[in-house]
């Protein structure tokens, strides 16, 4: 059966990869400028939150499966899809790690790989893979329909006391999310019923608010470091994003700003896989060897780690059925979101 494609969740997920690529770029390098630690903090601030709940939204299904067969086939799936790039990428980092460790701060050693298997990936941005299966897990074994409502607001005690402390492990700071992707997908069913294509439908004044809110909490948190704001700004984040991608569709749906993030939604889970060898190959080029002032140099890198990976999967990776497993998950064709 065809996999519905929802046209905002993928102008979000496009949205959301620029801001992953982006925020990697500029601390690629050791300049530690105010600009660039605000712009930092507030991309940081929401980015991710966001693809779990748009993971969440995708994973419906999880409320109407029945068996326990269903429940665990659901979750091989997700270790195809998770945890195969997750530990087959881990796995070729550790030996350049292990190379280049004499000229790190930090030595990397056979002890830290060890680490893999907890979720601290020596390709440091792949720690969304493993947390995302583990709570796709999670719900696959817990949630059902009559538990759904009782589980999500356990989530969400669990979700503040997390960022409240602070504690070094993510799963229950971003199961909240998650949880929050599948509550809107249903609010969206119960819409459709309704003949309404639009989950955000008159709410720009409460959206304005938000947006407020969201530099309120990030200039608190950038100022204090008082944890807890990140989550009120992740909140608000991740409502005003699919707000906009609903207003875009809306409005201005057929431009070329609408189709650009499209397509770039569709080739989410690419870019995030390939962006980080490409984006440490333009480092060196750009910064190191040819010394480029920081802006032109994390422009190059960012523009390298967003347009690069296109040509790589669809010219080489997608070509070749055995790399489109062991780097994307991928078994089925044309599945190429972050989901």
């Amino acid at each position: 059966m065809a996999k519905e494609r929802f046209r905002a969740v993928d102008l979000a997920k496009g949205i959301g990869i620029i801001l992953v690529v982006l925020g990697h770029s500029l601390k690629q390098t050791e300049v530690d400028a105010k600009w660039i630690r605000v712009l930092v903090c507030l991309i940081y601030s929401f980015h991710m939150p966001l693809f779990f709940m748009l993971s969440g939204f995708l994973a419906r299904k999880i409320l109407r499966m029945e068996t326990y067969k269903e429940r665990f086939l659901y979750i091989k799936d997700r270790a195809v899809r998770l945890l195969v790039p997750y530990f087959v990428i881990g796995g070729c980092y550790i030996p350049v790690k292990l190379k280049l460790s004499a000229y790190a701060v930090k030595p990397f050693t056979l002890r830290d790989s060890l680490k893999l298997l907890i979720g601290q990936n020596p390709d440091v941005s792949l720690w969304f893979l493993y947390v995302l299966f583990v709570i796709s897990a999670i719900c696959a074994l817990c949630v059902n329909e009559c538990s759904f409502r009782d589980i999500l607001y356990g989530s969400a005690a669990l979700c503040a006391a997390s960022w409240w402390v602070n504690i070094p492990i993510n799963t229950p700071k971003y199961l909240f999310f998650f949880l929050i992707g599948i509550w809107l997908r249903l609010k969206y069913e119960d819409l459709q019923k309704e003949g309404s294509r639009y989950l955000f439908e008159g709410q720009g004044l409460p959206v304005f608010f938000a947006l407020i809110l969201f530099l309120i909490f990030n200039r608190i948190y950038f100022h204090n470091g008082v944890n807890i704001f990140r989550l009120g700004s992740s909140v608000c984040g991740i409502y005003v994003t699919p707000w906009l991608c609903e207003a875009m569709l809306k409005r201005v749906d057929g431009s070329r700003l609408v189709h650009i993030l499209e397509m770039t939604g569709l080739m989410s889970m690419d870019i995030y896989i390939l962006h980080e060898p490409i984006m440490t190959a333009a480092k060196i080029l750009f910064w190191n060897k040819l010394a480029l002032p920081y802006p032109a140099a994390t422009l190059f890198i960012f523009l390298f780690a967003m347009l690069l990976p296109y040509p790589i999967s669809k010219g080489i990776v997608r070509r070749v059925p055995v790399l489109k497993l062991l780097l994307f998950g991928e078994k089925n064709p044309d599945r190429r979101t972050m989901d």
